[in-house]
């Protein structure tokens, strides 16, 4: 069994390869997400983070970190794994964190974690930043990231004429 050290997220991966392989494990694991193959998913998650935490952080480390709590949210230690979600978020300062990154991160991060326990404002502001980074770079998860700023509004009790405007504008 290999331990490893606390040291890991100062070390940054030098290895292009292995930043390549952590970049298709998070593109697969959303694939797999959506074919609602909840293992494989997590599987291929395990793998990415086990390889950031083998060779040190890269940019794609936070979404691996972040989709690995997000599946880790229904268990009974949920405030703890948000902790380290934050700690995953405060990652993206260390990075070039390009528009397709920004909308993965925070589509994970306010769309399945903080809401939980942050104010839904918050979230929907972030969300929202996440919705333009990605229509800005291309990147699906942008729709995404709509879909819970909706999702978060409707909780909030935002009133419904200006959520139709918003949605209006997301379509």
């Amino acid at each position: 069994e290999e331990v490893y050290d606390d040291d890991w997220l100062e070390r940054k991966m030098e290895d292009e390869t292995m930043r390549t392989v952590v970049k298709f494990y998070g593109a697969i694991t959303f694939l797999a997400f959506l074919s609602r193959s909840r293992y494989t998913a997590i599987c291929f998650i395990c793998k990415a983070v086990q390889l950031s935490l083998q060779n040190g952080a890269c940019v794609y480390t936070p979404l691996s970190l972040l989709q690995l709590m997000g599946f880790a949210m229904e268990d009974k230690h949920a405030a703890n794994l948000y902790h380290i979600a934050k700690n995953a978020l405060s990652l993206l300062e260390r990075f070039d964190v390009g528009g397709d990154q920004i909308s993965g991160v925070f589509m994970n991060f306010y769309g399945r974690i903080a809401w939980h326990y942050e104010p839904f404002q918050v979230c929907g502001d972030n969300l929202r930043r996440g919705f333009e980074s990605g229509l800005s770079s291309g990147s699906n998860l942008g729709f995404h990231c709509a879909f819970h700023v909706i999702k978060t509004a409707i909780i909030s009790g935002e009133k419904l004429d200006s959520l139709l405007k918003e949605i209006d504008y997301y379509l």
